[in-house]
């Protein structure tokens, strides 16, 4: 059995394990490269690349000894971790971070431990971690070490902490998160007594740094579970983004959902195509899509429901969550906009279509198209026309390009030269030329020639 992906284990990780047992020292794969190496040979895909971790009993004077000829980086002296750095065989270096067998006491921030101490056992060390399945070790022959049945709840598809689930969570209150984001991504269930712990524990996420919440939900939105998981502990998620809970229960009194804010908004993630599972802003977009209705809804004489202005305000509500998290530029920018314009008029007109991927650029176009395209399924009520239509929409986008349609200024066959070369001076002029060209080759009322459009030009 290999530890992570076999080439890594051969370059780094079973490089270390070798050189401390050839020092004489105890040394396992510890975590969750263990856990990942298990599924594995249970025959799951998409398992994404780990870190090495490595627990021994040697302390770190020791470590960083019988690696004295290679890159090491404290990265944790005083808990105990040491990282080395492993030549890779594609070039670069394979980063295995190598801790002393420990037990901790004490965690006053809710945190982190206020005492380490190094012990010489490795019961001792999985003892003091946070689930069943990442409680496991493994030597260089494939053995597993297993005391508290990792192995078997990883069978049973089950996320179980260690012990106490009240101490547990106590003692770091992220596990909460991450007891969520695992049972996302490996779409496995949470065994009751811990879920129980995780409703009752929630309000300690208060606590915790923004950045570190914020990594385990963008990872929890990309597994294959998400869905179901936000939909079942949405309440815990709450604590943390709250806007989430005003969606739950809000009932649309619309003919054309079924469903409440929520739980439309978590179908439309379900539902949103996305080319690669780690595509977060899509995700993201789509499960706060609709997050500006509670804000925005109204209630006709009919008994009908309404949310004028949802989308630009969901995209203000969107901009403080992610203020809030302190998110990257990037990342935010992408969901508000796609939240902005998620109810953007699309049509079977190629005018239409060509004025929109010139202001949005073909990439993001198709984004919106997606997202639009899994909101209307999450009403519930899509039916087949409506399907074709979308799909014919989408070939119509994909002709443009493949057919390489003029729609941007950059497609144009003449430039701002070609027209200074008429006479006319450099300034704002040459831009309003360039727009009216564009607008006349979009309408179809010229031919995107470098003649015809100079002609069009003396006409102007």
């Amino acid at each position: 059995m290999a530890c992570g992906k076999k080439t890594i284990v051969t370059t780094g990780g079973r490089a270390a394990l070798e050189l401390l047992n050839d020092s004489g020292y105890e040394a396992y794969f510890v975590g969750g490269c263990v856990r990942d190496s298990i599924l594995s040979d249970m025959g799951y895909d998409g398992l994404q690349g780990i870190d090495i971790d490595v627990a021994t009993d040697a302390v770190p004077e020791q470590v960083k000894e019988v690696f004295h000829d290679m890159n090491i980086i404290d990265t944790g002296l005083k808990h105990g971790t040491v990282t080395v750095l492993f030549p890779a065989d594609q070039g670069g270096f394979i980063p295995v971070e190598i801790t002393t067998y420990r037990t901790e006491e004490g965690y006053s921030d809710g945190r982190h431990p206020d005492k380490v101490k190094f012990t010489g056992s490795l019961i001792k060390d999985l003892e003091r971690r946070d689930f069943t399945i990442n409680a496991m070790a493994m030597d260089l022959k494939g053995e597993i070490i297993d005391p508290l049945g990792g192995k078997n709840d990883l069978k049973d598809r089950t996320i179980r902490t260690v012990g106490s689930p009240d101490r547990r969570f106590s003692e770091d209150a992220l596990r909460i998160m991450r007891a969520l984001r695992f049972s996302s991504v490996l779409g496995f269930d949470i065994e009751k007594e811990t879920e129980n712990s995780l409703f009752e524990n929630s309000y300690m996420l208060k606590n915790l740094s923004a950045e570190r919440l914020f990594s385990e939900f963008k990872k929890l939105l990309t597994g294959i579970d998400a869905g179901r998981t936000v939909r079942q502990y949405a309440d815990i998620l709450g604590v943390i983004i709250p806007e989430l809970v005003a969606m739950k229960g809000f009932e649309q009194h619309n003919e054309y959902h079924k469903y409440d804010v929520l739980e439309h908004c978590i179908r439309a993630m379900e539902a949103v195509a996305v080319n690669d599972a780690n595509n977060l802003h899509m995700k993201m977009a789509s499960l706060f899509h609709d997050i500006g209705k509670p804000l925005t809804y109204s209630l006709d004489d009919t008994g009908r429901g309404h949310f004028y202005g949802h989308a630009s305000k969901g995209a203000e509500v969107a901009e403080l969550i992610m203020k809030r998290f302190k998110a990257d530029k990037k990342l935010s920018q992408r969901v508000i906009l796609l939240i902005k314009y998620h109810d953007l008029i699309f049509k079977e007109d190629e005018k239409l279509l060509k004025r929109w991927m010139r202001r949005f650029s073909p990439e993001i176009l198709f984004e919106i198209l997606d997202i639009k395209r899994a909101d209307n399924f999450a009403t519930g009520n899509m039916g087949d026309d409506l399907k074709r239509r979308f799909d014919k929409i989408e070939a119509m986008m994909k002709g443009i390009l493949e057919k390489h349609k003029c729609f941007s200024l950059k497609d144009l066959e003449v430039d701002g030269t070609d027209i200074m070369a008429l006479g006319i001076c450099q300034g704002p002029e040459i831009g309003r030329l360039l727009d009216y060209l564009l607008e006349e080759v979009i309408e179809g009322k010229v031919i995107n020639r470098k003649d015809d459009l100079i002609k069009a030009i003396e006409k102007f």
